[in-house]
């Protein structure tokens, strides 16, 4: 059996059409920060302790995962520990190479330690994109903390507006980011909702219809289970894609449904 390269930019049909939305929830401590997310394809959350300046210890989390072996990646996290936190969530990805890590647990890990870092004690992103004719224009947005703070209307992956994004495309947009936000919740809204857009591609594609990580075509390199010798032993956890189209499908639900959950473990 042969399939479509897995891509995170438009194909011809989605094969799971509908909304794909994401949540990520980060709170943070005297000593220590917590951050989870979910989406259609993903659960994962990571926790990291500090001595006030560099990360002391770390722990990831893989909940639900597309592939057998995302979960491997949890024991190279701790290559993060003596690492000094910082303001800047990309900080980690310059720390430790981010091909031979989950890439969604490293984005947690990387606003964990920007929040610690900047004092910010809660946080929680709402991010949505329609997914439902790829050459159609669609809104993405991005609400923090319940306010919407991103609206990007796209066609394909150009985004086309508002101002002063109107013209940057989606695979080029975080250099020009760096160099052109100096707010650094801005920076780090855009760096979540794109990174949400690129997510949102796994709904072009019915992984149950594939057996392991390698029947998606997906470029070897990418990260943890597309590394070399990985992606072939990656086995699908079949049924694992939740449909998250409607709002009223609660997600982080398992938090929710511990009152206890925002405090570190």
């Amino acid at each position: 059996m042969t399939h479509r390269a897995i891509a995170y930019f438009p194909l011809d049909h989605y094969q799971r059409p509908g909304t794909y939305r994401r949540r990520l929830r980060i709170r943070t401590g005297a000593d220590w920060a917590r951050a989870d997310l979910e989406d259609d394809p993903h659960r994962y959350g990571l926790t990291l302790r500090h001595d006030g300046t560099r990360i002391s210890a770390i722990e990831g989390r893989a909940l639900r995962t597309p592939w057998s072996a995302c979960g491997e990646a949890v024991a190279v996290l701790d290559r993060l520990i003596g690492m000094e936190l910082s303001p800047d969530p990309q900080q980690v990805y310059r720390q430790v190479n981010g091909r031979a890590q989950c890439t969604h647990l490293l984005d947690l890990a990387g606003l964990a330690a920007s929040h610690a870092a900047r004092g910010i004690a809660q946080r929680d992103y709402d991010a949505e994109a329609p997914c439902l004719d790829p050459d159609a224009r669609r809104d993405a947005v991005l609400h923090t903390d319940g306010r919407e703070t991103l609206r990007w209307t796209l066609e394909r992956n150009a985004i086309i507006a508002p101002a002063p994004f109107a013209g940057q495309d989606l695979a080029a947009l975080m250099p020009w980011a760096k160099a052109c936000i100096v707010d650094r919740d801005l920076f780090e809204a855009v760096w979540v909702l794109r990174r949400a857009l690129f997510v949102s591609g796994n709904r072009f594609h019915d992984l149950d219809a594939m057996a392991r990580a390698t029947d998606t075509g997906h470029v070897l390199g990418t990260c943890h289970v597309y590394a070399d010798g990985v992606a072939g032993r990656a086995l699908r956890a079949f049924g694992s894609t939740r449909d998250f189209s409607d709002p009223g499908v609660p997600m982080l639900a398992d938090l929710e449904a511990t009152p206890g959950q925002a405090a570190a473990r």
